[in-house]
This record gives C-alpha cells, structure tokens and sequence, in this order.
C-alpha cells in the first residue's frame, strides 16, 4: 500500500521550499516589492491600486500597489526560517531535558514537570503574548532571536515530557537492562540505546511541531503580535511600534483590521500559504509515522 500522506506532504514541502529559494528568482516575482501608485487603464482613465488579478499581477496588488504574489514568494524563505527555528530551540530545549528526567525523580524531572504544568494551564498562544509584552522583550535589538526562544519554550516543556516518558519506557526494555548491566556510562547508553529507538519519533514530533510553530505564528499575526518590529513615529507626536521583516506572519498581521470588516482579500493569500504549510509539515510528520511504523 502506498504511503501516500508521505508523498503528498513531501511534494508540498518541496514545493515550498522552491518558492522560497527559486521563486525570487522567477520572471514574473518582483525581488523588490515595488509599488505601483497608479496605472493607466485606457487612454484616458487612471487607476489606484489595490489592482486586481491579471496577466500582470497573478493575485492582484495590495493597497499601495506592490504584487501580492511577489510579497508571498520573497515573504517566504524568512517564514519558514522562523519556523524551523522555533521547532530546532525547542527540541534543543526539550530533548536534553526529557532524557535528563527518564528516571521521573530528582531536579531534571521537577523542573520538566514544573514547564510542562506552567505552560499548561493556557493555550500557548496567550503564555507567547503575555512573554513578547514585557516590556525589556519589546524594545531589546534583538526581538527576533528572544522571540524565537520564547515559542519554543513555551511547547518546551511538551516536548521533554513526551520525551521523558518515551525515555522512562525504554529503560525497563530487556536490552537496556543487559545495556546496564554490561556496566555502559550514561553517555554511551544514550548513544548507543536511547537516541536510535527514539530518533524515529522524534523526526515524526518534530515535522508535527514545525506545523504548530506555523500556526502559533499565525495567531499572534491575528491579534497584532510582532515577532519583529521598530518602536516608530507614524505621525507628528504619535509612536507606536511597526512591524519589520517580511514574512507570511507580517503580512497577515498588516491586513488583520480587514478581517472585522469581513474583507478577506488580503488576507487570504498569506493565511492559505500559511494553511498549506502547516498540511505540508502535518502529512510529511504523518507519512513518516506510518513508514516508521512499516519498518519497525
């Protein structure tokens, strides 16, 4: 029987990562985003953007004339960077930890048990806002890697319970036991037992959790969350904080106001690539469970 969640969600990933790294390439993306202030639509007749879909802008234009499908395509090699940022910290974060507390006693047990219940108690989404909003996160330089760690810490926890439990299991398996029995250090018994049997579910976890990466950065778009911005004067005497960086995230966030106005045509192209690659990630993660599972 065909595997067909890892065909399909391997085809999506590939084509996502050929828009991210070839797409700026292509003919008809402009690299530089340029607006377009007005067109002549007959001899006489001038028009402003935003421009609808045509031969020369396949998705349209936004308010100030720039191509949407530009924006998507160059928006998306610093989107999936992001994403597959946030999922690396987090199980740098998790995985060390979760082996650290298989026996379930001592500090490396207390403190996964202590993240996992900290972050428990809401949904990520408001435990990342509530983190982003202090006030030494929104001003520092370097917003963009604290905010990388922050969503990854805060499913940190998650990952070194599943860890940990995965861990726990394996130690009262018989070769582990012959394992310490031939008198194997720690060190080697993690090399040799506990990271091959785990490897396999963790490459699965970790395309899962690339998708929910992709989602937490979604929400936060929706509620004017940045991960990247500059504390700025938009108008004589009045600062506030404008997002930075181009990025799927960003520009689902600079078109949220159109959501409570029910005018979804802008906001639809960065929420459906966005869609896309969290089916992308969840099939592949999918697909490869199911190989696993054949193999095993």
């Amino acid at each position: 029987m065909k595997n067909v969640p890892l065909w399909l969600g391997g085809f999506l990933i590939a084509f996502l990562l050929f828009v991210a790294f070839i797409g700026p390439y292509l003919p008809m993306i402009d690299m530089e985003l340029n607006q377009e202030r007005s067109r002549w639509v007959t001899e006489d007749k001038l028009a402003l953007p935003a421009f609808k879909p045509s031969a020369k802008n396949w998705l349209g234009t936004d308010k100030n004339g720039v191509d949407n499908l530009s924006k998507l395509v160059v928006a998306a090699k610093s989107t999936l960077f992001m994403v597959t940022a946030i999922a690396v910290v987090r199980y740098l974060i998790g995985v060390p930890l979760g082996l650290l507390a298989r026996k379930k006693r001592g500090f490396f047990h207390s403190l996964v048990s202590f993240m996992e219940q900290i972050f428990s108690f809401m949904p990520p989404i408001f435990a990342a806002a509530l983190l982003l909003a202090i006030p030494f996160f929104l001003f520092t330089e370097n917003r963009i890697a604290w905010a990388i760690v922050i969503l990854a810490a805060v499913e940190a926890g998650r990952v070194a319970t599943t860890v940990q439990e995965q861990a726990n299991q394996l130690s009262r398996e018989p070769f582990m036991e012959a394992g310490i029995a031939l008198g194997l250090t720690s060190r080697k018994l993690m090399r040799n037992y506990y990271l091959p049997a785990l490897v396999p579910q963790l490459i699965v976890n970790f395309c899962m959790d690339m998708g929910k990466a992709m989602l937490l950065l979604g929400q936060l778009a929706i509620i004017g969350i940045f991960i990247s911005h500059e504390w700025k004067e938009v108008e004589e005497y009045t600062m506030q904080f404008v997002e930075t960086g181009v990025n799927w995230a960003t520009l689902l966030s600079s078109n949220r106001m159109d959501i409570y106005l029910g005018k979804m045509e802008f906001v639809i192209y960065p929420a459906g690539a966005m869609m896309l690659a969290i089916i992308a990630f969840n099939l592949f993660g999918e697909g490869l469970r199911r190989h696993f599972q054949l193999k095993g």
